[in-house]
């Protein structure tokens, strides 16, 4: 299965300012195993992981020299760690304060030895041990994009013939298809790997469903005891609450609000939640303005979402259902989308507009910069549906010259409206 990352890495691997890279993601999106693919581009290949291996936590020692820390590590694993040579990994690195604390001095004491660092909780290390700005580099992953779903299937010629955007009817139909399956299953590639490998939706509902306990039981090891029941609930409550503002209230409606708002930027930080905050779109950054009163909050994944809320594969496979019948799942597909296709060396944020107004209240599902201008964009899970609202942006924000429509109708214009199909988002952002 190929990862667009792996090409960021690659070229990290031969960049003459290079720096230990620390690789951020939530669990199962595929960190590891994308770290191994890029350690077969090297003469070896060291992998330490630290909630296997907890033993090795100790080679780490305070004020310990970099090549006498090599050297130990290089006995431990029985084979030499040379620097330009091997690529060394250390996996789940969160378990270890003094790794993570050890990073920051590769670069200068060692800078010729690449150093790749991930874990699926690091955020909470990270937010103990300190950030070692100006030592380390980061880059993002997030589950499989719908491009990276085609080429997973083996039909990278769609993928590129997509990009053309002058697609044929019966070619348009045929990746509508496509998409509902990539809707249902997700992007995390173990899922990705059960339905390729055996083309059974109930073995695939399995993996999701096995995937969904281990985020639950990933609570008690960054919640507090009395959190965890909160944490749940807000786990839930994001599927069901997609689309809207988010509300508290809607979790737990007799609970004071700052222990639901704790729980929300626990998950946060754990890469599940994922909030889209309201700015007024006037200009770049679109982060200048935002409102953090106000906010929705999407999942991370979209075939687990659908899980959460019930959604049985076996019947979703054998059932005539369209991208209509799903509402504002279609909002989380393009959220999740975004996202996917984001620059991977900073964090990805969402925003979306809203004026309330006695007399006309409006609201722009979510906001992009494209070419340095701000794109209003309004998702529409059927092939109907008004752009009152995008009208209203436009005339109010004169330097946004025209608005992104996506549907399930084709790529096409119309006036200061621009149509993209829901699979199309890729095509659209390269164009």
């Amino acid at each position: 299965m190929e990862r667009d990352l792996l090409k960021e890495l690659l070229e990290w691997k031969k960049h003459p300012l290079r720096k230990p890279l620390i690789l951020r993601g939530a669990r199962q999106v595929g960190k590891s195993w994308l770290v191994q693919e890029l350690g077969k581009t090297f003469t070896s290949f060291a992998e330490i992981n630290f909630e296997k291996e907890k033993d090795v936590a100790t080679l780490f020692k305070d004020n310990i020299q970099l090549p006498e820390l090599l050297d130990r590590l290089s006995i431990y694993k029985g084979k030499k760690i040379v620097p330009g040579e091997t690529l060394l990994f250390l996996d789940e690195i969160q378990e270890s304060e003094n790794a993570i604390k050890t990073l920051r001095y590769f670069k200068e004491e060692l800078p010729e030895l690449h150093v790749v660092a991930a874990g699926s909780l690091i955020e909470f290390a990270l937010e103990d041990v300190g950030l070692p700005v100006g030592r380390v580099q980061f880059m993002y992953l997030y589950p499989l994009s719908f491009g990276e779903f085609l080429t997973a299937l083996g039909r990278d010629d769609l993928r590129k013939y997509v990009r053309s955007q002058n697609i044929e009817a019966v070619i348009h139909d045929q990746l509508l298809d496509l998409l509902k399956n990539y809707m249902w299953l997700g992007g995390l590639p173990a899922v990705v790997s059960s339905w390729l490998n055996f083309k059974d939706a109930g073995l695939a509902q399995e993996t999701q469903d096995e995937i969904i306990q281990a985020y639950r039981q990933d609570f008690s090891k960054y919640a507090r005891l009395r959190q965890i029941p909160h944490v749940a609930k807000v786990f839930d409550s994001i599927p069901v609450q997609l689309g809207n503002k988010f509300k508290y209230s809607r979790v737990e409606s007799e609970v004071k609000i700052q222990p639901i708002k704790n729980a929300l930027e626990l998950l946060e930080k754990a890469g599940i939640a994922v909030p889209a905050y309201r700015t007024s779109g006037q200009g770049v950054p679109l982060g200048a303005e935002k409102d953090e009163k106000k906010f929705k909050v999407f999942f991370f994944d979209i075939g687990l979402a659908q899980r959460i809320l019930g959604l049985n594969l076996k019947k979703w496979v054998i059932s005539d259902l369209k991208v209509v019948n799903i509402g504002a799942v279609a909002e989380q597909l393009v959220a999740q989308e975004f996202l996917a296709y984001s620059s991977p060396k900073n964090k990805a944020e969402l925003f979306y507009w809203q004026r309330e107004s006695p007399s006309s209240n409006a609201e722009v599902d979510l906001l992009a910069v494209k070419d340095n201008m701000v794109i209003p964009i309004e998702v529409k899970s059927g092939l109907k549906g008004g752009m009152k609202s995008m009208q209203m942006f436009l005339n109010t924000h004169l330097n946004s010259k025209y608005g992104l429509k996506i549907s399930e109708q084709n790529f096409s214009s119309h006036g200061n409206i621009r149509e993209v199909p829901l699979y199309g988002i890729e095509a659209w952002l390269a164009g």
